[in-house]
C-alpha cells in the first residue's frame, strides 16, 4: 500500500490498473508472475500498462486524488500536473506482450501516412525483453528487397519465408521503427515501450485466418529497415548503480537502470514511467512510499521533479522526449 504523504503539492506517482486482453498466441508468464485468474480457453497474452490511446479501454488510475479515473481523464483534467510542459493529449503507450506461439508479422505505418489515411498518429515501437526461453527471436526486416516476391508471398499468407529473424535474449531492447516488417517472436516476455498511433497493417498471419491489410502494408512497408537490438545483458546485482541508454526515438525513449540500493532522479517538467523489469522496486516521492512489483509500472506527473528509486533492482525510465 503506498503512504501518499507530502507529494508535489497534492500530486502524487499514479499507479495505473493494467488491463487486460486475451489473444490466441498467449502463453502463461504473466498470468504466472501476477497470480491472475484465467478462463478457460481465455488466456491473457497482453496487458496494456500505459495507455491513453483514444477509442481504446485506458488505464484506470487506482491510487491517490485521481483513484478511479482513467489516463484520458487525468490528462484532460489535470493536464498541467500531468503532462507538464508536453503538449500532448496522449502518453507513450507501454504494453506486456506474453506470446508461447508466433504473432502474426504486422507493418505499421509512419506520420504523415496515418494522418492523412487513417486519422491517426504514427506507430513506433520497442521490445525491451524481460525473459526468454533459448532460441528467441523477434522478426526485424526483411531478408529481400524484393518487393514483387514479398507480394506474392504475402498473397499465399506466407511472407514468413523471407522474415528477418533477430535471436534475442534476456536484456536486449530493440527499436522497432515504423515501415519495418516485425514480429514479436514466441517464448518470451518482453514490455512495449512505443508512440501514440494505433494502426496496425497485418501482413502474414500463418494460416489463423483472420484479415490481412496487403495494400496498405506494401504502402508503408520500408525493407531497407534492419534493426538491431542493444545487448544489455540479464540482470546482475551492482555494488553501484548503473544506467544506461535502452532505445531512442523521437517519439519515445528509455534507459535503463540497474539499481543498487538507491537511485536518485531529477526529472525536467514531463512525465516519465518507470517499470521494474527485474525484482520488486519503491518509488520514494517526499514522504511518500510506492510499491512497484516485478512487471509493474508507475507514472511520475510532471509536477514531481524528483523522485528516488529503492531497491536491488532494474528499471525502465521511459519518457515522450520534446524538442
Amino acid at each position: 500500500m503506498a503512504d501518499e504523504k507530502r507529494a508535489a503539492g497534492g500530486v502524487v506517482p499514479l499507479l495505473p490498473e493494467p488491463y487486460y486482453l486475451s489473444t490466441i498466441w498467449a502463453g502463461d508468464r504473466l498470468t504466472k508472475i501476477r497470480g491472475l485468474e484465467v478462463e478457460p480457453g481465455k488466456p491473457w497474452g497482453i496487458a496494456r500498462e500505459v495507455c491513453a490511446y483514444p477509442g481504446a479501454p485506458n488505464n484506470v488510475i487506482a491510487n491517490g486524488p485521481w483513484a478511479g479515473h482513467d489516463l484520458a481523464w487525468a490528462i484532460e483534467n489535470h493536464h498541467e500536473e500531468l503532462m507538464g510542459d508536453d503538449p500532448e493529449h496522449q502518453m507513450i503507450r507501454m504494453a506486456y506482450m506474453d506470446p508461447v506461439e508466433d504473432l502474426s508479422i504486422q507493418v505499421h505505418p509512419g506520420e504523415d501516412y496515418a494522418r492523412e489515411h487513417e486519422d491517426d498518429r504514427e506507430k513506433s515501437e520497442s521490445w525491451y525483453v524481460l525473459e526468454a526461453d533459448p532460441g528467441a527471436y523477434v522478426v526485424a526486416g526483411t531478408t529481400t528487397d524484393d518487393r514483387d516476391a514479398l507480394r506474392a508471398a504475402a498473397e499465399d499468407d506466407a511472407i514468413d519465408r523471407f522474415a528477418r529473424k533477430v535471436p534475442v535474449s534476456e536484456g536486449d531492447f530493440i527499436l522497432i521503427p515504423a515501415g519495418c516488417m516485425h514480429a514479436c517472436g514466441k517464448n518470451m516476455l518482453a514490455i512495449e515501450v512505443g508512440s501514440f498511433g494505433g494502426i496496425t497493417y497485418r501482413i502474414c498471419d500463418y494460416g489463423r485466418g483472420r484479415k490481412l491489410d496487403i495494400d496498405k502494408a506494401f504502402d508503408v512497408l520500408d525493407c531497407s529497415l534492419m534493426p538491431e537490438p542493444v545487448h544489455l545483458g540479464a540482470y546482475e546485482r551492482r555494488v553501484e548503480t548503473v544506467v544506461r541508454p535502452g532505445v531512442r526515438h523521437r517519439l519515445f525513449a528509455s534507459d535503463v537502470a540497474d539499481v543498487a540500493g538507491s537511485w536518485k532522479v531529477e526529472k525536467d517538467n514531463v512525465y516519465e514511467v518507470v517499470t521494474a523489469v527485474k525484482n520488486d522496486a519503491t518509488v520514494v516521492v517526499g514522504d511518500g512510499e510506492y510499491h512497484v512489483p516485478y512487471t509493474r509500472s508507475i507514472i511520475i506527473p510532471a509536477a514531481i521533479g524528483s523522485y528516488e528509486v529503492r531497491g536491488d533492482c532494474r528499471v525502465l525510465r521511459s519518457w515522450h522526449p520534446l524538442g
